[in-house]
């Protein structure tokens, strides 16, 4: 049995390898989530604002510590939406988020994206239309001064370090020529139909962690997908590959197994979601395995460059977002 992998954030936060996703479930479904994955060994828990459950989230970590939990045992990430990427709105979002949390400070906040929007007054209201039925996105999203609205709530304890997530090269180098703190990590999309080699290599050659959301490939994408990809982005599955599944057949593994034990030991912080108790636990049990070289590179030629989070609004746009990262 190998160690768990973990990594060095700064300011005394130490990031497992390996965390639980929390997109796609409801208040009730993460705090029971969120319980059993305590219980059976995660400690890194990953949620935003856009998901809509960090009050599920909370309650989660909450019945854990009423059970004897060490709340300074966990890394605890949430993310600040797209439409607040302005420095005013950063530490109200925070608060609130915070709030529903049931924490007086989180360990990682992120920039959701780069791209904002406008707030109507509304912080529930994420993606809407104007009054012409355009996307209503914030084209004057400044990042630098963003980044500054995020130092502070370093500065005041609210949060421990920051990072960003769906940031290019050009916009993370940005903040590094300004910062004064510089972004803990990145956390991007990376799967075996997408290795994103790119930005992994850049943000590690520039001490910057990354994290891979939708390691399995999201076979649960759905809905949020149909308006920006096409059918046969759509169908694709990782988990389905006839090499995955041959290799899951060798290793005596699921597919879902080798999939995220490939991610690991590309040295990529992985965070699966799942709403199943088995699952969650198989997600977890990839430390007693590795992945031999040759079946390593099986797994590395199978990418497409395919990515399935397009970042697009799926709506009509009056100009293209200066910050679009892709």
């Amino acid at each position: 049995m190998s160690a768990m992998p973990s990594y060095n954030l700064g300011n005394g936060v130490t990031m497992p390898g390996i965390g639980l996703g929390t997109w796609q479930c409801s208040d009730e479904e993460v705090r029971l989530v969120v319980l059993e994955a305590l219980r059976v060994g995660y400690r890194h828990i990953d949620t935003a604002w856009l998901y809509k459950c960090e009050q599920g989230v909370g309650d989660g970590i909450k019945d854990w510590v009423e059970g004897g939990g060490d709340r300074k045992e966990l890394c605890v990430v949430t993310k600040l939406p797209p439409n607040a990427n302005r420095a005013e709105d950063v530490e109200r979002l925070l608060n609130k988020q915070l709030a529903k949390l049931g924490l007086d400070y989180v360990d990682l906040y992120l920039i959701h994206g780069p791209m904002g929007w406008k707030n109507t007054g509304d912080d529930l209201d994420m993606f809407g239309a104007d009054e012409e039925g355009f996307a209503n996105l914030d084209n004057e999203t400044d990042l630098v001064g963003l980044w500054k609205g995020m130092e502070t709530m370093v500065m005041n304890g609210k949060a421990k370090t920051i990072g960003v997530s769906n940031f290019n090269e050009k916009q993370i180098e940005r903040i590094i020529q300004s910062c004064e703190i510089k972004p803990a990590n990145n956390q991007v999309e990376v799967h075996a139909y997408f290795s994103n080699k790119g930005i992994v290599e850049y943000c590690k050659s520039k001490g910057i962690t990354v994290c891979a959301y939708a390691p399995l490939g999201s076979p649960s994408r759905g809905e949020m997908i149909k308006s920006t990809g096409s059918l046969e982005t759509r169908s694709l599955n990782p988990l389905e590959d006839p090499v995955i599944v041959e290799l899951s057949q060798a290793y005596k593994k699921t597919p879902g197994q080798i999939l995220l034990r490939h991610l690991l030991q590309r040295g990529v912080i992985i965070i699966p979601k799942s709403g199943n108790p088995s699952r969650i636990k198989q997600n977890f049990d990839i430390l007693d395995f590795e992945l031999k070289a040759e079946d390593f590179e099986k797994i590395e030629k199978l990418d497409k460059k395919q990515r399935f989070f397009p970042m697009l609004s799926g709506m009509q746009e009056r100009n293209p977002h200066p910050e679009y990262p892709f």
